[in-house]
């Protein structure tokens, strides 16, 4: 499904809209897309990213430093 959107923009950016366009032989809404969808990819990527740090370190310290994924199955119950 597509929605029609009317933007207003100062002239040098319309014409670098139309020179990008041209360049990359696409259509101007085109190129718009493509650059909204890359910046947004860019931002989820960045919230991803700062999750993820804010993950690390959370489980330090909750395993005496011996333990490990051969000590465990050592030591477990079959």
């Amino acid at each position: 499904m597509s929605v029609r959107k009317n933007f207003t923009m100062p002239e040098h950016v319309a014409e670098d809209l139309e020179y990008l366009a041209k360049k990359l032989d696409k259509k101007q809404s085109q190129v718009i897309q493509d650059l909204i969808e890359e910046k947004v990819a860019d931002y989820k990527l960045e919230e991803k990213l700062a999750a993820a740090e804010k993950l690390s370190g959370m489980f330090t310290g909750m395993f005496p430093e011996h333990v490990d994924i051969q000590w465990i199955k050592a030591n477990s119950d079959r």
